[in-house]
């Protein structure tokens, strides 16, 4: 009996006892049996059993656990007590029936480990995959910070480049400064004019043609005289182009900053010069014009 009842137990359950059923959520009402336990055929005196039918498909099953099953998978649930003649096994049934159940657990216990080999390898898959992520994730963030790193080394040599330009700059314009400074300083030291800042000249476009233009003629002359130091003032005066020098010291004489310089000082000699290109007039270019002196 107790054999009957295994097998009827194994035939339900194979490897998947009760209790990890219930882990997952399914309720059964038939625990395994034990030597302990009423034989899940509940035999009667005699070769009388009782059994369970449905009334839904006229299926037979020896014990509640089989008509459990069949209930879950089909979701029947009319059944009916009946009687039944219990046909003992003979013991080559039972190597038999035992052989056919190892031979199904065996064959669910190699299913089972080659799911959870497929499953082992999708969930390695997936491993492998997320630290490919991960590593082309730290390779893109890494190429930013080089580009960027690259940018602001650009950025920094361009200020440094401008940087350098203000203080060329700077430095030239106090070269200057002092360049003027020193100058005027000579002038009122020596009672010289300063010479005029160089200026480099255009270089002039040659002509194609074989004709040039002819020279402009000027008609008057603007000239710019500076009184000696300390006085240094600029007195500027138009004559014509063809005026004379003396003509020019005559309307220096009488012009009023000249003789609000000369009250009161020893009579002056006038003296004509010019800063570029640098040239003294002596009395004998005195009587010449403006225009070829």
């Amino acid at each position: 009996m107790l054999v009957d009842a295994a097998l009827d137990w194994l035939e339900k359950y194979g490897d998947n006892p009760p209790e990890e059923e219930e882990k997952h959520g399914e309720q059964k009402d038939e625990p395994a049996p034990t030597t302990a336990a009423k034989p899940a055929s509940d035999h009667t005196q005699g070769n009388m059993a009782k059994g369970l039918k449905c009334t839904e498909c006229d299926k037979f099953f020896k014990n509640n656990a089989l008509a459990s099953y069949h209930s879950e998978k089909s979701g029947h649930i009319n059944f009916d007590e009946v009687e039944y003649e219990a046909k003992p096994l003979t013991e080559e049934e039972k190597q038999q029936r035992l052989e056919r159940l190892r031979e199904q657990l065996k064959e669910r216990q190699i299913a089972k480990k080659k799911l959870e080999a497929q499953e082992n390898k999708a969930n390695e898959a997936i491993r492998r995959k997320g630290g490919k992520d991960m590593v082309s994730i730290k390779e893109e963030l890494k190429r930013k910070e080089l580009e960027k790193e690259i940018a602001q080394r650009k950025k920094d040599k361009l200020e440094d480049e401008k940087a350098r330009a203000r203080a060329r700059a700077a430095i030239a314009e106090d070269k200057e400064a002092r360049a003027r400074k020193a100058a005027f300083e000579k002038s009122k030291r020596t009672g010289q004019p300063p010479e005029p800042e160089k200026v480099a000249k255009p270089v002039p476009k040659k002509r194609t043609s074989g004709s040039e233009a002819p020279a402009k003629e000027y008609t008057e002359g603007r000239f710019q005289l500076r009184l000696p130091s300390p006085a240094g003032s600029v007195i500027v005066l138009t004559l014509g182009a063809e005026k004379s020098l003396l003509d020019l010291a005559e309307a220096l004489a009488s012009h009023p900053d000249f003789l609000a310089y000369d009250d009161g000082r020893p009579s002056l000699s006038l003296r004509f010069s010019t800063t570029y290109p640098r040239k003294i007039f002596s009395q004998d270019d005195m009587a010449k014009s403006v225009k070829g002196g």
